[in-house]
């Protein structure tokens, strides 16, 4: 009975990853979409409020979707605007609706089957550049908290790239207040080790 049941849970935690990935998957294919027909990055579109929808927020259109990730007003809110043009380009799901200046996961910014949520970032450490969602929990104005253990984080990253947390697309990071090397040890591989949840993953947009 007792290997019934673990071979359950692990099916189900097998499936709960696989949901990560897949939401990945039509997060970057929304984005193609959306520079195909507006040739622009959503968020970043400067003309979001006259040809997707009334009330969205215009970004600057430099090419960089900026702000920390759930900043919704600003100089700064590109990042969670970033999923109200592609909600309202009928390319996702609505994230739901923020309010006052910061979004939250369900609320402006999409919640991940796993959880936590998502955001997406631009150049978050200096050997990333380019753009990377988040996989993470709320931290204030960003989602760089840990929400996933490093024997998780190291099954994605073998299920949909290398299984080394410094390199690829998929990589990962100690999350926000969690003691330095919680989820990547000093030698660059997952801290398996550890049973806690420490692990912050940047998926290439």
């Amino acid at each position: 009975m007792w290997g019934g049941i673990l071979k359950g849970q692990e099916l189900l935690e097998s499936a709960r990853l696989k949901s990560v990935l897949t939401q990945v998957n039509e997060y970057r294919v929304a984005v193609s979409t959306f520079i195909d027909r507006y040739d622009a990055l959503p968020g970043d579109y400067d003309q979001a409020a006259e040809l997707i929808q009334d009330g969205l927020l215009n970004g600057n259109n430099n090419g960089i979707i900026e702000g920390p990730g759930l900043i919704t007003q600003g100089k700064d809110h590109e990042t969670a605007s970033f999923w109200a043009h592609l909600a309202a380009a009928n390319l996702l799901p609505s994230p739901g609706t923020s309010s006052g200046t910061q979004a939250k996961f369900g609320a402006g910014a999409p919640k991940a089957k796993i959880g936590g949520g998502f955001t997406i970032c631009y150049h978050p450490f200096e050997d990333m550049p380019g753009h990377w969602f988040v996989l993470g929990n709320e931290n204030g104005d960003k989602g760089n908290a840990p929400g996933l253990t490093p024997l998780q984080a190291m099954s994605l990253d073998k299920k949909a790239d290398n299984g080394l947390p410094t390199t690829g697309k998929i990589r990962a990071k100690d999350g926000a207040g969690v003691k330095a090397g919680s989820c990547v040890t000093a030698k660059g591989e997952y801290n398996t080790k550890n049973n806690e949840i420490a692990c912050v993953i940047y998926f290439q947009m």
